[in-house]
């Protein structure tokens, strides 16, 4: 029996708990070594006949793959630590991730590994009463006074089990969010403060159609249930993306075309009939646009009877801004009239922390790159927890861009993100202002 074992002396108080069993494989050095760890929620409450079993077969299952670490659980979550050959962990990780047992597998850390750290632990795991437990060899005290933690090796996984020893990494299965898939079959649902959606009228009387025109996405608040924005994307004549339009232009040629792309953006959303905010594109060659550009943008708004504030200016991430005081000092007139700035696509090119402090913008969107999966990615996780913390602070709106699934919208749900914008709502509308659709949690 392990020196630091802990046992409650009344039948049903609860204790959470690991296991620690003899060596199943000799401590060495081999290579190609990973270690992984992961958590993940249980999908049904399981009872300690069940948790014995679902030992039995994990300790089975790694003794033969070469595997050693640690398995945790507690409240319904499930904590792992898997260190072995590259190949046969993610063998494992694979059966794992497929076992209907759990679900909202996150990978917390992948990476190489020089010896094991853990090998001596066998898996182990379980909420039970101090009875129950009893006959049970080698309970530690991982979840009590802690003793078994400082035996194992400094190192990131070290830090990773005190993290989760002191209550982060835990995750609970909730309600999940499900789209009204007959809504999404039949017709959007309905959103308040969102336009019809219109098209612009091309008659042959008209000033004839430019070689580029505008598309529009929209940007929705989940805890209203409405429409707050619509981004202004440029789009040529045959509906091809910005790109199409901008490998036209000289480089000379971009502060005009940026000019006349966001009159045209505010020209064309009022026509349409915009009652909400309007979020335009600032160049990424800041240094060709002229100040003066930014007010022929606020002239044009209040001659199409759309103000200042209702108007939100995204720093492009591509811009070259090397030094961001005097991007700060070129805004702040526009801001003084009302205008909000944006940071689109935090964390990528230039837009990064020097922005943020410079800056200190009204909003910032994060995009593709640090969604796309965040629910099965544990850096990006820890990473989007961090922005938002500070984002609070800092008084700062958070977009979630680039939204494609459900269980990346439901992710951020839960961390407390309010607004999206992203296909899984609406892709954007040529010529149009969409109604985009909402998870049913929302409708």
């Amino acid at each position: 029996m392990h020196p630091s074992l802990m046992r409650a002396g009344a039948r049903g108080i609860k204790l959470q708990a690991s296991w620690r069993l003899a060596p199943l494989l000799p401590v060495r050095i081999m290579s190609s070594l990973i270690h992984l760890i992961y958590n993940s929620a249980a999908t049904q409450a399981m009872s300690p006949s069940e948790l014995a079993a679902l030992l039995e077969q994990a300790r089975n299952k790694n003794a033969a793959a070469g595997i050693t670490g640690m398995l945790l659980h507690v409240d319904g979550c499930f904590f792992q630590v898997l260190e072995g050959p590259a190949a046969a962990v993610e063998a494992v990780v694979a059966q794992i991730a497929a076992d209907p047992r759990h679900t909202r597998m996150t990978t917390i850390i992948k990476e190489p590994l020089a010896q094991r750290a853990f090998g001596e632990w066998t898996m182990g795991f379980a909420q039970m009463t101090a009875e129950e437990l009893g006959p049970l060899e080698g309970l530690n005290d991982f979840f009590t006074a802690g003793h078994v933690l400082t035996e194992i090796d400094s190192g990131r996984a070290k830090k990773v089990l005190e993290a989760f020893r002191q209550g982060r990494w835990r995750v609970k299965l909730s309600a999940p969010a499900a789209l009204n898939t007959a809504a999404r079959g039949a017709r959007s649902a309905d959103l308040a403060g969102s336009a019809a959606p219109a098209r612009a009228s091309t008659g042959a009387a008209e000033v004839p159609r430019p070689a580029f025109s505008m598309a529009y996405q929209p940007i929705v608040d989940a805890n209203l249930g409405k429409v707050v924005g619509y981004e202004a994307l440029v789009r040529a004549d045959r509906h091809q993306p910005t790109a199409e339009v901008l490998q036209r232009l000289s480089l000379e040629e971009f502060a005009a075309f940026d000019e006349d792309a966001r009159r045209m953006a505010i020209g064309l959303a009022t026509r349409l009939g915009l009652s909400c905010q309007l979020h335009l594109n600032i160049s990424p060659h800041l240094r060709l646009v002229a100040p003066r550009t930014l007010q022929t943008t606020l002239e044009t708004g209040a001659r199409c009877g759309l103000s200042a504030s209702r108007l939100v200016f995204e720093i492009k991430h591509e811009a070259t801004v090397n030094e961001p005081t005097p991007l700060a000092a070129w805004l702040q007139p526009c801001r003084e009239q009302g205008v909000k700035i944006s940071l689109d696509n935090f964390g990528s090119g230039y837009a990064g922390l020097a922005l943020l402090d410079q800056l200190q913008p009204d909003m910032l969107s994060v995009g593709m790159w640090m969604l796309r999966g965040i629910e099965g990615h544990g850096p990006r996780q820890a990473i989007l927890r961090g922005l938002a913390q500070t984002c609070t602070d800092l008084g700062i709106d958070i977009i979630a861009k680039g939204v494609e699934t459900l269980e990346e919208y439901s992710w951020l749900r839960d961390e407390g993100i309010t607004f999206f914008q992203g296909f899984l709502f609406a892709k954007a509308g040529f010529e149009t202002l969409p109604r985009p659709m909402l998870p049913a949690d929302l409708a």
